[in-house]
């Protein structure tokens, strides 16, 4: 009986995990790989670039948030040691930790197809 209690409570959990992993997973649709592929060196180049400077942005975007929030947290814990009142803050950097996987899953199908074309990325 125990291990059916064990299992009730488990295996829901584990199904919401799982599905949240699966939703989260970044790929290039068939539709902008075909694009890529039509692409000549020019345009390959000019978007790898373009490609690599957003995703760099939103790296950085992503560190400076967390860092933000890191500090905030210490004064809150200190307030709530000196006051027995303190703030916390919540940032939940999922849709830029998803958009920076798709940058990154566009970026380098765009780097395999200039490798293909001998394009110099």
């Amino acid at each position: 009986m125990r291990t059916l209690r064990k299992i009730l409570v488990v295996l829901p959990l584990a199904v919401t995990l799982a599905g949240y992993g699966l939703t989260s997973w970044s790929y290039v649709t068939a539709e902008d790989q075909k694009l890529i592929e039509a692409a000549g060196c020019d345009e390959i180049i000019k978007e790898h670039r373009n490609f690599s400077a957003a995703e760099k942005r939103l790296a950085e975007e992503i560190r400076q948030t967390s860092e933000s929030t890191t500090a905030s947290n210490v004064v809150g814990v200190a307030s709530l040691a000196v006051f027995g009142l303190g703030f916390f803050t919540w940032n939940d950097q999922a849709d830029a930790k998803t958009n920076l996987a798709e940058l990154t899953a566009y970026r380098e199908a765009i780097a395999a197809e200039g490798r293909k074309k001998n394009c110099k990325l």
